[in-house]
């Protein structure tokens, strides 16, 4: 069943600032006794990256393959952590997951696994969502995963030396 309104974001632009409300037919006479404006609102960039977008989405696998190279990230990362004896908590749509640790409520074990991942030259977050992109080929997932599995060995074998980062956990203190 359609929804009589719909939102959407940043993701019709590839990350660019844009916004869209989409509506059916029956919605549309109170739309029409309505004025909106907004911050952007002839942001060319963000029109130009929400053309080009949504005709990749038209003409092309684009959205197939990112979410075959997100699932394919996601299934080897749960599949490396249970083989070095941790547990994830994967969220969000597998084009943008969070990734947290089972168990770590100050994210120690979330910072120095990415902090492992980053020396060895794959940025991944400890705390927010992580992109995938069209850009990123199956080659990258796979040697994203190589990296990885290397951060997941080594927080291992420094589990009980990983401290937690000060300021987050001041910052869940408050809460």
């Amino acid at each position: 069943m359609a929804p009589d309104l719909s939102t959407w974001g940043k993701c019709f632009a590839n990350g660019y600032s844009i916004s869209a409300v989409l509506g059916s037919a029956s919605t549309r006479k109170g739309a029409e006794e309505i004025f909106v404006t907004g911050s952007f609102w002839y942001g060319a960039t963000a029109m130009a990256a929400a053309l080009e977008t949504l005709k990749q989405i038209r003409e092309t696998d684009y959205l197939e393959r990112l979410v075959a190279s997100g699932q394919r990230l996601r299934d080897g990362l749960q599949q490396q952590a249970a083989s070095h004896g941790f547990t994830l908590r994967q969220t969000g749509p597998v084009q943008m997951a969070q990734i947290f640790f089972e168990d770590d409520p100050d994210f120690r074990l979330g910072y120095g696994w990415t902090a492992e991942a980053i020396k060895r030259g794959v940025f991944l977050h400890p705390y927010h969502n992580m992109f995938v992109s069209s850009a990123h080929t199956l080659d990258d997932i796979a040697a994203t995963l190589s990296v990885t599995d290397e951060a997941f060995a080594a927080v291992k074998a420094r589990r009980d030396d990983l401290k937690p980062h000060a300021k987050l956990v001041e910052l869940l203190g408050r809460h």
